[in-house]
């Protein structure tokens, strides 16, 4: 059985000829981090619990419901008491503004995206198709939602109050569908209107 397979692989050329994959990252591939900030910090021969204890931020967040990841936080603190202390208190690093409403003041450009996108905060498709429902059910979203005719998507009531909700926001130069009689009263735009009159 042995000599069989030590011929075939010597007649297929693969006695002294061995050759070493690069397996570098072939069980472990190192976190590509894009912040600075974040990337100064990580330490990559440090756990990611530990790293995030260094960020601030906290690990197990569910540990009291979940019993698999308080003991996770337990074998992680009796690894490095350093880091887990109260008294040891780290201030989380500010990486970003998260903006408190949904206003479209302000908006920030996102890379990767088209043009069109960049410029109009609701696609002209979906303003068409929000369009079709406002006119038939108004701010009605349950109703809209069920008739299967004009949500031919079938978006829930939750998707059609969001797309609604962007819609409104729209300034005058943005909307490019006509605005239906039943919610031209909700267009930000027709309210700083009426509230300059």
């Amino acid at each position: 059985m042995g000599r069989k397979a030590g011929t075939k692989k010597r007649r297929a050329g693969r006695i002294g000829k061995t050759k070493l994959k690069n397996r570098n990252y072939q069980f472990y591939k190192p976190p590509q981090i894009n912040d600075k900030t974040v990337r100064e910090l990580w330490n990559p021969r440090k756990s990611p619990a530990a790293n995030m204890a260094v960020l601030g931020l906290q690990t197990a967040v569910n540990s009291s419901i979940d019993a698999r990841a308080a003991m996770a936080l337990k074998s992680a603190q009796e690894k490095d008491h350093s880091l887990y202390t109260k008294s040891n208190s780290k201030k989380a690093i500010e990486l970003f503004d998260v903006p408190e409403s949904d206003s479209m003041n302000g908006i920030t450009m996102l890379p990767g995206k088209t043009f069109a996108q960049r410029k109009l905060p609701v696609s002209i498709e979906d303003q068409k198709y929000i369009r079709k429902c406002l006119v038939k059910h108004g701010d009605d979203y349950h109703a809209m939602m069920r008739d299967i005719k004009t949500n031919d998507m079938q978006y829930t009531e939750s998707k059609l109050k969001k797309m609604a909700a962007r819609f409104y926001l729209l300034a005058k130069d943005q909307v490019k569908v006509e605005v239906p009689e039943k919610v031209k009263h909700l267009m930000a735009f027709n309210q700083s209107e009426e509230m300059s009159k």
